[in-house]
């Protein structure tokens, strides 16, 4: 008898192993005839080079392998690809410029097919009204340059060249100019997506305006936009250039250029003509960006009187647009760069602006407390102004009211060490004065310490409204990582 029980074990997994090997083959021969059988626009994990050349994962920590990586030529590619792996019970993730912090470009776990969109670039401008048409596959810093050769038009976008547009706008698209011109979807008419059920859709406020609401914050869980369209505006007349540079091994000279600042970017009357950017390490302070106007206006606003002495300050006046932004892309790099990383992000409003008391705590606590091998960084990126203007369920982007971001950075040679991790949750902390439910965080600087809360942080009171738009389009989550919208039971 027992020999005969292990016979029929046996016989059971070989069963279940081939079951699973038909799959697996099943899939790969769906994928490849969903694009006409070009082999070198599908691959699987039992590929040559699959994670280097083809999974790409931005952040080492986090090695999800993908069940395919397809590189799509249409939206009827895309189509296809979404009905073989909802056949083959396969979660589906979009990838544009693949800059996501925890890999949910990926899928955020194991077996999803990953949906490349590189070869989506079109890019169109009608010349009388500045109506822009771009594919979703596109680079920040193609849509920055195509505009300027054709028109000198523009529209308000990060400042990361390798971000992609696809991403980009779906949790919002917010840079320097924001301030200014407001956010990327606020420039944003109209979406071509793909739904989990695979049919091709147009979104806009007049056209399927429910699709069109989510799809500007928290698009990535409701379909696969292969076209945007955008009303553009014309290019800044004029862009100066701003370095307050502080640098020193004594943090007392840093933490008090730290709250010089905190106490500016909580000024009501601060010019809506200014974006900028601080980033505080170890042994220096940057404050930086870009001014939109001229540099009597940007002198007005007396900041050298409102900051400690600097180890050195550059202005740069009467830039052009196109210029400021290619310096700007010349400093961040021609590519995302792979890292072993750990990040956490909060954003702040008038409402919960940190008292002094926890700027104080967390400054002593970076500069004292044990972050391990690490090298870390706590970013600070100003937002406000025209943003402001947009009530904070106008679009599933939640964060109108924000006055600025926060963005803790912590990276290394090898695995992030626990030890790091909990450096930078307790700096968070300290800043939040231990009420971490007091703020939420931004969907494009996601963060594996939010836990179940993830989405509650993300989304906010627009959570509930997203849950049931999921549910109409998307009732299986077939457009799913564990911080994305999960449709509702109720």
């Amino acid at each position: 008898m027992a020999l005969l029980r292990n016979l029929l074990t046996l016989c059971l997994w070989a069963s279940l192993a081939s079951s699973s090997q038909e799959r697996r083959q099943d899939l790969r021969s769906c994928l490849g005839d969903a694009l006409r059988g070009d082999e070198a626009r599908v691959r699987f994990s039992s590929d040559p080079e699959y994670v280097t050349e083809s999974l790409m994962p931005f952040n080492l920590n986090l090695q999800y392998n993908a069940s395919a990586v397809v590189y799509p030529n249409s939206t009827e590619e895309v189509v296809k690809i979404i009905s073989c792996a909802r056949k083959y019970g396969r979660k589906v993730q979009a990838r544009g410029g693949g800059r996501d912090f925890i890999n949910r470009c990926l899928g955020g776990a194991n077996g999803a097919v990953v949906v490349d969109m590189v070869n989506f670039n079109k890019r169109e401008i009608n010349s009388e009204d500045g109506v822009a048409v771009f594919g979703s596959g596109l680079l920040l810093k193609d849509v920055a340059r195509f505009l300027h050769q054709n028109g000198g038009r523009y529209f308000p976008h990060g400042a990361s060249p390798t971000v992609g547009i696809g991403g980009h706008i779906m949790v919002g698209g917010m840079g320097y100019s924001s301030r200014k011109n407001g956010l990327s979807i606020d420039a944003l008419r109209e979406i071509e997506v793909v739904l989990a059920d695979g049919t091709v859709t147009r979104a806009s406020a007049d056209k399927n305006p429910d699709l069109f609401w989510a799809m500007r914050g928290a698009g990535a869980s409701f379909g696969i936009a292969t076209e945007y369209t955008f009303q553009t505006l014309p290019e800044p007349e004029t862009v100066l250039s701003y370095i307050f540079n502080f640098t020193s091994d004594n943090p007392s000279i840093l933490k008090e250029a730290v709250k010089s600042y905190h106490t500016i970017v909580q000024d009501p009357k601060l010019s809506r003509s200014m974006g900028g950017t601080t980033r505080l390490s170890r042994n220096s302070f940057l404050f930086d960006g870009a001014f939109f106007g001229t540099e009597e206006e940007f002198n007005a606003m007396k900041l050298e009187s409102r900051l400690p002495a600097t180890t050195s300050t550059t202005i740069t006046p009467n830039l052009s647009w196109i210029d400021y932004s290619e310096q700007v892309f010349g400093h961040a790099g021609k590519s995302n760069s792979p890292a072993y990383f750990y990040t956490q992000d909060m954003g702040v409003n008038r409402h919960n602006v940190p008292a002094n008391t926890s700027v104080d705590a967390w400054l002593d606590y970076i500069f004292s407390a044990d972050s391990g091998s690490a090298t870390w960084s706590f970013q600070f990126d100003l937002t406000g102004g025209k943003t402001n203007e947009v009530a904070s369920d106008a679009t599933a982007f939640p964060h109108r009211d924000s006055i600025y971001f926060m963005t803790a950075y912590a990276s290394s040679t090898g695995e992030t060490s626990d030890k790091t991790i909990k450096f930078i949750n307790e700096a968070v902390l300290k800043l939040q004065d231990n009420k971490p439910d007091d703020y939420m965080s931004y969907v494009g600087v996601a963060s594996l310490a939010h836990g179940q809360k993830a989405q509650e942080r993300y989304w906010g009171a627009n959570l509930p409204r997203l849950e049931r738009i999921k549910a109409k389009i998307d009732p299986t989550d077939i457009f799913s990582t564990p911080q994305y919208v999960k449709p509702t039971s109720s």
